[in-house]
């Protein structure tokens, strides 16, 4: 592989046409020296420049300038009274003084579309590279270029060749063979030629890295939708680059090696891989059969078998030390050991140059080792995917590292060992402290495994990643050992990644595809069986505030049942794990197997802790929660008194979980219908946050979502609005677009305008939430069935009574099937159903609909409540349209006196009512 001095990427020109940016035709500033000044002039007189036409290929666009446009601030300029050679002139497209006037047309000039010569330039283009681009960094590549980097000239330049005609190219060989050195040297050739463009890295490895490096050039392009846990971040990247809005990128999808993974599942490449040209995509895979899968023909892929000899010779000779005695003979036989696999190469390399030994010396070791393994790892079977990847060569090179590793530096030697049973990149000089006493050690340990090419640090020399066939290796020959390693790797993770409190930390973040990793062990003793549980339930919290609630859910009932085993049922470590998947189960909205499983906590607590233990009261609030949401508002009432009652007095009034009490006892009296003491205690509450949270800070936007709920519900529409988007705004930042308490924060913003007599406007946001739920696959969860409710209505308000009632209708049906037939939600989407069949003249089934609501609401609200009421309207207003107009009076009045007594006389709704007595 040539280094950085060879050749440069021969890709086909950009033909900048205008002469402000051309740094062909006038290169430099001075580049009237090759002829006199009364030459040129005599060459240009007589010729006056009116107005010339510049197309930037590199913008996109063909600006028209006229003679008073010319003069630009940032350069001197004669004007066009004078030759073009006088006019304002850019070294090249880089000169940052291009940008500020290249963004904008310049004063007196027009915007035209792209000519078609233009787009035939853009074509020849491979990338089509634009200032416009993200350009001065390269997002998720963490690969520094290799000084050393030799051979594959011909791989390069067929690489740059067949994205000319393909987007897609696929680099198909054995672990080791250099597919990654090879996507890295073109990376940063074609960004030295362009350097606009927008390059972006992606390890396939795991769904974790897959979907952490899409959020991650999501969060660059500044996409919606780009943290929801739910979202399909691949397919949500892939429309953006498909439309067009993201031109002049080039992708690089790093050992995309498991088909499953990639054809499988919300982030399945297969399905989502963005093929337009405006960008180009590479591929490296160990798999042919992958290979072909995600790219458009055979011709697409270039398998690399190995380097040629002579390749292989001069990346050997680059990294052998100056003095060694060379042999051709000697060094031709190792490398036909190595099977001429680069990595192979550069750790035989290291090898000799760390223990100072003769090429002969190295070879009789390299003969001599690891015979046992080869013949373990060589078995192949024949068939369609026969493998591409053999790493005999790899291993017998790694094992001689390995055993000198073991024999001479036992602190190393450990440091590898654990290291390969934690995920293989981003591990932290942090996590590793714990292993040697001091930092010291550590250093040295690390600096002995990177002088040995088996782990390699990042640029800030902070975070360390090993090669997937080293991590491999080393794992096979601590196969005897692997219960030791893997329960050292526990509890390093353990110890950073696991908090008693359950707030969100920075460093869990980093952290998790760690965590992920090792929760998947498991361990024959009791101990780290614990250790283990405690880390799931840890991983639990952290999916639950992360919106993941199906994650969540199995961690959390893996860690209860290793617990429950183990600790038994009354011990508080199942019980917090039982409590936490009882909380899962309310956001999942299966109210009622959480009930029961937050009885069962409450219950046990009581009898072990006591009535008024703090541990104890923590689970009447989250009981409380579940009555509420279940409709069941007097329990849920008395276990919030009794949380804040408790709270309060043990931990003071501004202690957060005393206002979380508080807050679920404004929620209840707002759904009772009691609106001024619920309006009364969230601006108290609000003001509590404010003074003491920073901001955003996700108590404080809930504070603000429930008051601008209520100040709705009393026809407050001027300020619940601009609250109800703050909320949103808020949200977006700390939590991201898609993010489920996002999702709530715009369906009560649409409710918001719906009421304010803005239907298109809530229609357009209840579709938006409506589309992102259905793509989380979370056609049946209740806060998707609201938004298909509220959906409904606002088009019954529109007159579009045909649509309304079949979306109604397929609502109130998912409800009965999901909440049950007498669950306040499902009554509520039944007294919808009825207005609108109203409309529809469908008298009959609209009045046994509207009756049934009625009877639920009464029975479980209460006749006063504003719910009660709304169903006594429309029960009302359907015996009048029956022409049982001495009956509909009757009730009108009923309602009339009930808004009167709940909501006072000036409320819309009550002189709504007044106006038909």
């Amino acid at each position: 592989m040539p280094d950085q001095s060879s050749a440069p990427l021969q890709a086909p020109p950009i033909n900048f046409q205008t002469p402000l940016c051309s740094s062909t035709q006038v290169p430099t500033s001075d580049y009237r020296k090759e002829e006199p000044r009364d030459q040129q002039e005599r060459n240009t007189s007589g010729i006056e420049i009116i107005h010339f036409s510049e197309e930037q290929t590199h913008l996109g666009i063909r600006l028209c300038h006229t003679k008073e446009g010319s003069a630009l601030v940032t350069y001197h300029s004669t004007g066009y009274g004078h030759s073009h050679t006088e006019m304002t002139k850019f070294k090249d497209v880089g000169d940052p003084a291009l940008l500020p006037v290249s963004m904008e047309p310049v004063p007196g000039s027009t915007t035209l579309r792209p000519t078609a010569g233009h787009r035939e330039v853009e074509k020849d283009c491979p990338h089509n590279t634009s200032s416009l681009a993200l350009s001065h960094t390269i997002p998720n590549f963490s690969y520094s270029r290799n000084p050393t980097f030799v051979g594959c000239e011909d791989i390069v330049k067929s690489i740059e060749v067949r994205l000319r005609t393909t987007p897609i190219v696929a680099l198909c060989g054995i672990g080791g063979v250099g597919k990654t050195e090879i996507a890295t040297e073109y990376c940063y050739r074609v960004q030295g030629q362009y350097p606009n463009i927008s390059i972006f890295w992606v390890p396939c490895d795991t769904p974790i890295k897959i979907e952490l490096a899409f959020r991650e050039i999501a969060r660059l392009l500044d996409l919606g939708g780009r943290n929801d846990p739910g979202a399909e971040i691949v397919r949500l990247v892939s429309l953006h680059f498909q439309r067009g809005y993201a031109k002049h990128w080039l992708l690089v999808l790093d050992n995309a090696n498991d088909v499953e993974l990639l054809t499988k599942g919300k982030n399945a490449l297969v399905e989502s891989i963005p093929t337009y040209r405006n960008g180009s995509i590479i591929i490296t895979t160990k798999d042919r059969y992958v290979a072909q899968r995600l790219t458009s023909s055979a011709q697409d892929t270039i398998v690399i078998d190995r380097l040629p000899s002579k390749d292989a010779l001069t990346l050997f000779r680059s990294k052998l030390p100056g003095d060694a005695k060379l042999d051709d003979a000697v060094e031709l036989q190792i490398l036909e050991i190595l099977e001429y696999v680069p990595l192979g190469i550069a750790q035989a390399a290291a090898y000799i140059n760390y223990n100072n030994i003769t090429l002969c010396e190295y070879l009789s070791e390299l003969t001599e080792s690891g015979a046992g393994l080869l013949k373990v790892l060589s078995n192949e079977h024949d068939g369609p995917r026969k493998g591409l990847d053999s790493p005999n060569s790899v291993l017998r090179t790694w094992k001689i590292s390995f055993e000198k590793i073991c024999s001479d530096y036992s602190q190393a030697a450990q440091l590898l060992s654990v290291m390969a049973f934690l995920d293989r990149q981003n591990i932290s000089r942090t996590l590793l402290q714990g292993l040697v006493e001091s930092r010291r050690q550590l250093n040295t340990a690390l600096g002995i495994l990177q002088g040995l090419s088996l782990i390699n640090a990042d640029s800030s020399k902070e975070y360390f990643r090993m090669h997937r066939l080293v991590q491999l290796a080393t794992r096979f020959c601590l196969s005897g050992k692997k219960a030791k390693y893997e329960a050292l790797a526990l509890k390093l993770v353990v110890a950073g990644f696991c908090y008693d409190d359950l707030e969100e930390h920075i460093e869990q973040t980093v952290m998790l595809p760690h965590a992920k990793v090792v929760a998947t062990y498991t361990f024959p003793d009791k101990e780290n069986t614990l250790i283990l549980a405690k880390l799931q339930h840890s991983i639990a919290s952290y999916d639950l505030r992360a919106g993941h609630y199906d994650a969540a859910a199995r961690y959390s009932q893996s860690a209860y049942s290793k617990r429950l085993a183990l600790r038994g049922d009354s011990h508080l470590d199942t019980l917090h794990s039982l409590g936490l998947l009882g909380v899962i189960k309310r956001h999942q909205g299966l109210y009622e197997e959480a009930r029961i499983l937050l009885s069962k906590v409450l219950d046990d607590k009581t009898a072990i802790l006591g009535a008024d233990d703090l541990n104890t009261i923590n689970s009447v609030y989250d009981l409380s929660e579940v009555l509420e949401r279940q409709g069941n508002y007097n329990d849920s009432q008395r276990l919030a008194e009794r949380a804040h009652r408790i709270r309060s007095t043990r931990l003071g009034d501004d202690n957060p979980l005393t206002l979380h009490s508080l807050m679920q006892l404004a929620l209840l009296a707002r759904r009772q219908a009691k609106y001024e003491s619920a309006e009364t205690l969230y601006r108290k509450l609000l003001q509590a946050y404010e003074a003491k949270l920073p901001t955003p800070h996700e108590a404080t936007l809930k504070c603000a979502y429930a008051l601008a709920g209520v100040l709705r519900e009393t026809n407050q529409h001027a300020e619940a609005i601009p609250l109800s988007e703050s909320v949103v705004s808020g949200r977006k930042l700390l939590l991201g677009d898609t993010h489920p308490q996002t999702l709530l924060a715009i369906n009560n913003l649409a409710l918001g305008y719906r009421l304010n007599g803005e239907p298109h406007t809530a229609e357009r946001l209840y579709r938006h939430v409506l589309a992102i739920h259905e793509s989380c696959h979370r056609q049946t969860h209740p806060e998707t069935l609201q938004v298909c409710q509220n959906l409904a209505v606002v088009l019954r308000d529109q007159a579009r009574y045909e649509e309304a009632e079949k979306i109604g209708r397929d609502t109130l049906a998912a409800r009965e099937r999901v909440l049950g037939r007498d669950h306040l939600s499902t009554i509520n989407t039944a007294n919808d159903l009825a207005m609108t069949l109203r409309l529809r003249k469908m008298y009959p089934e609209a009045a046994s609909l509207a009756e049934r609501a009625l009877g639920v609401r009464v029975r479980r609200l209460g006749e006063r409540h504003t719910y009660s009421l709304d169903t006594l309207f429309t029960f009302a207003s359907i015996e009048r349209d029956m022409g049982h107009l001495s009956e509909a009076k009757a009730l009108f009045r009923r309602v009339w006196e009930g808004r009167m007594e709940v909501l006072g006389a000036e409320h819309a709704a009550t002189r709504e009512v007044l106006e038909l007595l």
